[in-house]
């Protein structure tokens, strides 16, 4: 168990590696800034690059069927996560942009064959590209040969075995487009006030739950969130994605429950609740 890398191998900052983790990395391993493995976590190719704020939650597994070959190479932008239990097969380039979530017990193929294909039987061979701001919920299937656009909703359990295009919902077994130049689309003020005010309803109501620790009082007004802590002020423009005034455990804690509910503020450490 451990790192073992024959090449570049580099480690960021603030990063944290779980027990009972194997990588096995030929020519590269690259992990940015504020990154997370989880436990019991298999990497096994060419070359992987996850670059900051990438969060690979316990029991996933790169590798699986000719991953060693100079084709097997894994490159994951910023702001990624990959929740547990999912299988990333690279036999070929698997590449997945940034700000992309994939659920739990995703499989990712860049191969396929067991028949014979002298018979007739089918064989598919060739990389994944996966884009910028994708959700691929959970239990869902990209078989080779797959390029998934930017800005695209994917339905749980679906099987893509197509190109799908920026923008659009798709879902279904095969996956099917279902509305088409969906994402990104400006949402009024107000609807973003009353999210913002369920949000930290929520969040209230949480975090009473697990402390009494801190004195504070927590409002929005539109897209600015202001939590007072002991008579300090923390200011959350949810909008343009920027946390200023007082960095505390409590305010933090905020940072990373907005994170959980489809906000994400970037600062340049861990998300970390209490």
């Amino acid at each position: 168990m451990g790192i073992k890398c024959e090449g570049e191998l580099h480690l960021g900052k603030s990063v944290k590696i779980g027990k009972n983790v194997d990588i096995n990395c030929k020519e590269k391993f690259y992990l940015g800034d504020n990154s997370i493995i989880g436990d019991n976590v298999k990497i096994n190719c060419t070359s992987f690059v996850a670059n900051d704020y990438f969060y690979m939650m316990d029991g996933c597994e790169v590798g699986r069927g000719g991953s060693n070959g100079p084709k097997s190479k894994v490159t994951i932008g910023k702001n990624v996560g990959i929740f547990e239990r999912t299988i990333i097969n690279p036999s070929d380039e698997v590449t997945i942009g940034d700000n992309t979530g994939i659920g739990g017990e995703v499989m990712i193929w860049t191969h396929g064959a067991w028949l014979d294909i002298t018979q007739g039987f089918p064989a598919d061979f060739g990389p994944v590209h996966i884009g910028r701001n994708v959700w691929l919920p959970a239990r869902s299937i990209v078989l080779p040969n797959v390029c998934i656009g930017d800005n695209v909703v994917i339905g749980i359990n679906s099987i893509i075995n197509r190109d799908l295009p920026d923008g659009c919902f798709a879902a279904g077994s095969p996956c099917k487009v279902i509305k088409e130049n969906v994402y990104p689309k400006k949402i009024p003020i107000e609807i973003i006030d009353s999210q913002v005010k369920k949000i930290i309803e929520d969040w209230t109501e949480l975090i009473k739950f697990k402390t009494d620790k801190y004195d504070f009082e927590v409002y929005n007004e539109g897209q600015f969130i202001f939590l007072n802590t002991d008579g300090k002020k923390t200011t959350y423009n949810v909008e343009d994605k920027i946390m200023e005034g007082n960095f505390n455990p409590l305010s933090e804690d905020l940072r990373d429950y907005l994170r959980r509910r489809g906000i994400k503020i970037y600062t340049g450490r861990l998300f970390e609740s209490i």
